[in-house]
């Protein structure tokens, strides 16, 4: 067995509660989970340390040289001077998979990192993270004054109402493989993907299997009902990672797709000579959001670290990813993207869990495979 994965599966038993039972059965003590701050990454990196400022950052794939670049040269300096040094497993090459999932499981403040960055909704929008957290106030959404001086009013109320920390923005949109004949008028909006005309001429990225679109998911779900879900992954040829999909568009696979949903952060490594556009919907591409948490018992001493993540050189390393400091975005532009109010009003992690049985009942056997 490998030390990977039986770090990993260390991981998830602590996770779970275990009882103790005399031979009759009956249960004699029940053993709760180490604290946060003994468990580790599924590659064996600490998860915090203790006395210093705690820092999760979750980034998308083609972001995470660049950015632990520029974090990792901040923090050396900043730890060189300071007595309380910035900690983060991303810049010790931790497994960050599954770091906020750990977080879900945390039940007291010394149990979160000082500042947090998602690039997921998954661990701030579950019901019980965010009541204990977010909702509480010990999680001070971070949205900076120069972005909310651009919000629209709506946008700005909900964001300081709801105490939504929106750091950064990015956006997935869907290529157009130009070297396949076009055989179907092209889809104007996000919820025409349903249509069954485009079966099978769908590719969306994906890791081990799983579909990487809670968004666009959550927005059909929202718009068109849950049965919308199912009819879009009868839709669905292929799922495969980012870099499978940009290989593959005009070239010989014979898998390959005519539209392929990806993140822009990805479709910026694209070759200038492949045969391939990117569609403009009506309704804009789907938002993919990162949001920003710091512990306001802490925030005078995280400042500098804030600060740091606003800066141009974190805003120069977002760009090569396509993704933008949310003080650049254009809130006035069409974009498509769940509404706030459906987030808030369901428990992400029970909303994610369904969606994922209505897309398994319509995807096709052979979808993941090479």
């Amino acid at each position: 067995m490998s030390r990977r994965y039986r770090a990993q599966n260390q991981n998830r038993d602590m996770m779970k509660p275990v009882d103790k039972m005399d031979k009759d059965g009956n249960v004699l003590a029940v053993c709760s989970q180490p604290p946060l701050h003994r468990r580790t990454t599924g590659n064996g990196v600490p998860l915090i340390k203790k006395g210093a400022i705690n820092f999760y950052m979750n980034m998308p794939c083609p972001l995470k040289v660049a950015c632990k670049m520029a974090i990792g040269e901040f923090a050396a300096l900043y730890n060189a001077s300071h007595e309380t040094p910035i900690y983060s497993p991303m810049l010790l090459d931790g497994d960050t998979k599954g770091i906020e999932g750990e977080l879900k499981a945390a039940m007291s403040e010394d149990e979160l990192p000082e500042v947090l960055v998602a690039s997921g909704l998954h661990t701030v929008m579950a019901k019980g993270f965010r009541e204990r957290f977010i909702e509480s106030g010990i999680y001070e959404g971070v949205t900076s004054q120069a972005a909310l001086a651009r919000m629209p009013e709506s946008y700005r109320k909900l964001v300081t109402e709801h105490n939504i920390g929106l750091f950064s923005t990015g956006f997935w949109s869907v290529v157009c493989d130009l070297s396949l004949e076009t055989i179907v008028p092209y889809p104007r909006r996000w919820t025409d993907l349903v249509d069954p005309l485009y079966k099978d001429l769908i590719t969306v990225h994906g890791y081990n299997g799983k579909a990487s679109i809670a968004a666009l998911l959550l927005l059909l779900r929202e718009q068109l009902g849950s049965r919308a879900v199912t009819d879009f992954a009868g839709n669905i040829r292929n799922i495969w990672h980012f870099a499978e999909i940009l290989k593959r568009i005009d070239s010989a696979e014979p898998r390959r797709t005519l539209f392929n949903l990806l993140p822009n952060a990805a479709t910026v490594q694209m070759p200038s000579k492949k045969r391939a556009a990117i569609l403009e919907f009506e309704d804009g591409p789907v938002l993919a959001p990162m949001l920003m948490y710091v512990k306001r018992s802490r925030k005078e001493e995280c400042q500098p670290l804030v600060n740091f993540m606003h800066s141009n050189v974190i805003r120069q390393a977002l760009r090569r990813g396509d993704f933008h400091l949310a003080d650049e975005f254009d809130w006035t532009q069409p974009f498509s993207f769940p509404s706030w109010e459906f987030l808030l009003q369901n428990d992400y992690e029970t909303l994610s869990a369904a969606l994922d049985v209505e897309l398994k009942k319509g995807l096709r056997e052979d979808v993941s495979s090479s």
